[in-house]
C-alpha cells in the first residue's frame, strides 16, 4: 500500500512504523471508560468475527504527516493509538505463543518536562507496571490505562487467541496486496506538507477546535482529489473542487434539496448522492458495511478505487476513480433536469410528480426506482410510468369510505396529491416541498366546538362575535349574546348551547362531518391556529396566515375562498353543495393520477 494515500490500515500495517506525538498537543488522556468502551467493542467484534466476511471494525482516522527519516507525526489519533499499543503490549506474550507479529509500532512523544526516561521508553516497558506511577501525568494515564486493561481480561476473560487474531491475524491478498482478513482498522490519512504551506500545529487546532471535522464527505472528497499523474496534479485538484462547490451549492438550496431529499438529515449535502451511487456498486467490494455506519459510502469508494475494481465498460474512463466522479456528476445533472425541466404542456411535470413519491416514500418510490425508469424510457414514457405509480400506490379510491377516522394518512395523501396536481396543471409555480415538515388534516366545517369554562375567556368570545357582521344579521343570536354580557356570571349551559347554535348556523354539514369532501390540509402550527372556529372565521384566519407568510397550499385557499363552488350566494357558512362541488374538482384534477372508483365518480 502507498503510505501517502487515504486508506484502510489494519493494526498489522502500522507494525513497524514510527509515530511521533508534538508537543502542541496534550499528552495521553483517555479514561477509565474510554478504555472500556473501546475493549468492550473490541470484544463484540471478535465473538460476530466470521459472521459476516470481510467486516471490520473501524478505529476512525489517524491524520499524519510525514517527517524525515520514515516518522510519521500525529496529528489527530493519538489517544487511540496509544490505547492500542498498550493493549498489544499486555498481549505480547499471547502474540507470541499464536505466532502473530509483536514487533509493535514505536510512540515517541516530544518531552515536555525534564524526566529520568521518555515516554517512550516508558510505553516500551509498560509491562512491568503495578501500580499507577505518579513521575508525571503522562505516565499516570498510561499506567492507569495499563491496569485498566489488565483487569478488564481478568475480570472478563475473553479468549485471548481469539481477541489476538482479530487485532492483527492477516490473511494478505498477494494479487492485490491487501489484507483481507476480518480485523480492526484505522482511517490512514496522511496530510501531504507538498499540498499546504499550513503548519502541523496549526492543521492540529483546526480539528481539535472543530474548524474541520474528518466527515464521510471530506474523507471522500481526499480520495478523489488524489491523482497519479503529479504533472497537472493541481490541475485536477482544482477541477474536483469546482465541481463538488457547484453540486453542494445547488443541493443546499432548500427548494431542490427537500424536492429530492425530503426526510433524511445530511451535515454535506453531497452526501446524498455519494451514498446513492456507493449503494449502487456496494456488491463490487469484498467486505459487507452496516447500512448505519456514518462512514459507510467511504469505506464503499475506498475499496473500489483503492483496488480500482472494475465496474464499468466505457473506454473513456483510465480508472474506476474517474468513473465513480462522472457518476456522481450524472446523478447530480439527472436531478437538475428534474427540478428545472418543464414537458410539452410547459408544466413542471417532472418536479411534481417526482416530488409527490418521494413525499410519501416507500422502497417503490425511492429515488433510484426513479432513476432506473427515467433511465430505461423516453421523456413521455417517463411521464407515464410515474403517473402509473402513483395509481398502483393508491390503488382503487373509493372516496365515500376516505375520511378522517377511518383512513387519515390516505386522506393526507390525496390531498397532497390534489395540491401539487394542481399547482403544476397551473404551469407557472412549483409546489413548495421545502416549507412543509408534515401534514395536518382540517375540518373545513368544525368537527365541534372547544368548551370554554374560563369567565373572561368567554366574555372575550361574546364580545367578538357581538361585532361579527354575520352575527349582526341574527338578531335573536345577538340579542342573547347581549344579555349573557349582563350577567355577572356567564351561565355555562347559556353559553355553551348558544355557541352549538352559532356553529349549526354556520354549516349543515353534520352527518359528513369527517368525510373528505369536508378537509383540507394545513402545516399543524396553521392548523392549531385556527382550533374550531366556525367555517368563517376560518376563511379570515386562512387570510391573515396567508399574508403573514404561512405556507396555505393552494386548493386550502380555494377552499376557504368557495373557488370551487358554483353561483355562491353566501360566504359564511360552508354547506352539501359547495362539499360536492369541492370533491368533484377533486376527481376531476386526479382522475389521470389515481383510479377512482366508476360508480363514485362524477358524483
Amino acid at each position: 500500500m502507498n503510505d501517502n494515500k487515504i486508506e484502510l490500515k489494519s493494526i498489522s500495517e502500522l507494525l513497524g512504523k514510527h509515530f511521533y506525538i508534538p508537543s502542541y498537543q496534550r499528552g495521553y488522556r483517555w479514561e477509565e471508560q474510554q478504555i472500556l468502551d473501546l475493549l468492550n467493542d473490541i470484544l463484540e467484534f471478535q465473538k460476530k468475527n466470521g459472521k459476516d466476511e470481510g467486516e471490520f471494525y473501524c478505529l476512525q482516522p489517524l491524520i499524519i504527516t510525514q517527517k524525515e527519516n520514515d516518522i510519521w507525526e500525529v496529528v489527530d489519533g493519538q489517544q487511540r493509538l496509544t490505547t492500542i499499543y498498550i493493549l498489544l503490549s499486555y498481549l505480547k506474550d499471547a502474540l507470541e505463543i499464536l505466532g502473530l507479529p509483536n514487533n509493535l509500532f514505536s510512540i515517541e512523544y516530544e518531552t515536555r518536562e525534564k524526566e529520568d526516561c521518555s515516554s517512550k521508553e516508558f510505553l516500551q516497558n509498560i509491562t512491568s507496571t503495578a501500580e499507577i506511577n505518579k513521575t508525571n501525568i503522562d505516565f499516570y494515564r498510561m499506567s492507569d490505562a495499563y491496569l485498566i486493561i489488565k483487569k478488564w481480561f481478568e475480570e472478563k476473560k475473553p479468549n485471548k487467541g481469539d481477541f489476538c487474531n482479530v487485532l492483527l491475524k492477516t490473511d494478505f491478498d498477494e494479487q492485490n496486496k491487501t489484507d483481507k482478513a476480518n480485523n480492526i482498522r484505522f482511517i490512514w490519512y496522511p496530510i501531504n506538507n507538498n499540498d499546504t504551506d499550513e503548519k502541523p500545529n496549526v492543521t492540529f487546532t483546526k480539528y481539535n477546535q472543530g474548524k474541520i471535522d474528518l466527515t464521510n464527505a471530506e474523507l471522500i472528497k481526499a480520495i478523489f482529489y488524489l491523482t497519479d499523474d503529479n504533472k497537472d496534479k493541481k490541475k485536477h485538484q482544482i477541477k474536483i473542487g469546482y465541481e463538488w462547490d457547484d453540486m453542494e451549492n445547488t443541493l443546499r438550496k432548500p427548494d431542490f434539496w427537500y424536492f429530492i431529499n425530503p426526510s433524511i438529515f445530511y451535515q454535506n449535502h453531497i452526501e446524498f448522492i455519494f451514498d446513492l451511487v456507493s449503494t449502487k456498486y456496494e456488491s463490487k467490494i469484498s467486505f459487507k458495511v452496516k447500512k448505519d455506519d456514518r462512514l459507510r459510502a467511504f469505506y464503499i469508494f475506498n475499496e473500489l478505487i483503492t483496488k480500482n475494481i472494475k465496474i464499468y465498460e466505457d473506454s473513456k474512463f483510465n480508472n474506476t476513480r474517474d468513473f465513480l466522479w462522472d457518476e456522481i456528476k450524472t446523478y447530480y445533472r439527472t436531478f437538475v433536469e428534474w427540478f428545472s425541466s418543464k414537458d410539452e404542456e410547459n408544466k413542471y411535470t417532472y418536479f411534481h410528480l417526482i416530488g409527490f413519491l418521494l413525499q410519501i416514500g416507500g422502497i417503490e418510490n425511492s429515488i433510484e426506482k426513479i432513476k432506473e425508469l427515467a433511465e430505461t424510457n423516453s421523456k413521455s414514457q417517463f411521464i407515464d410510468k410515474l403517473k402509473v405509480k402513483t395509481k398502483s400506490y393508491f390503488g382503487e379510491v373509493d372516496f365515500n369510505e376516505i375520511d378522517y377516522d377511518s383512513d387519515p394518512k390516505k386522506a393526507k395523501e390525496l390531498l397532497l396529491l390534489f395540491n401539487v396536481i394542481t399547482t403544476m396543471n397551473g404551469g407557472y409555480n412549483k409546489f413548495s416541498f421545502d416549507r412543509i415538515s408534515s401534514w395536518s388534516l382540517e375540518h373545513i366545517h368544525a368537527q365541534q366546538s372547544e368548551e370554554i369554562t374560563n369567565e373572561k375567556q368567554k366574555r372575550q368570545l361574546l364580545e367578538e362575535q357581538k361585532n361579527d357582521s354575520f352575527i349582526a344579521n341574527q338578531k335573536e343570536l345577538l340579542n342573547e349574546i347581549i344579555e349573557l354580557l349582563t350577567l355577572s356570571e356567564i351561565d355555562q349551559n347559556l353559553f355553551n348551547n348558544l355557541q352549538q347554535r352559532i356553529f349549526d348556523l354556520s354549516s349543515d354539514t353534520s352527518s359528513t362531518i369527517h368525510s373528505i369532501k369536508n378537509l383540507a390540509l394545513l402545516t399543524p402550527s396553521d392548523n392549531s391556529s385556527l382550533n374550531n372556529a366556525p367555517f368563517h372565521r376560518k376563511r379570515d384566519k386562512i387570510k391573515e396566515l396567508d399574508e403573514k407568510g404561512s405556507f396555505i397550499p393552494i386548493c386550502t385557499k380555494n377552499v376557504f375562498l368557495k373557488y370551487y363552488s358554483k353561483n355562491v350566494e353566501q360566504n359564511v357558512k360552508w354547506d352539501k353543495k359547495d362539499m360536492d362541488a369541492y370533491l368533484t374538482e377533486m376527481k376531476n384534477v386526479l382522475t389521470n393520477y389515481i383510479a377512482i372508483k366508476e360508480e363514485n365518480y362524477g358524483e
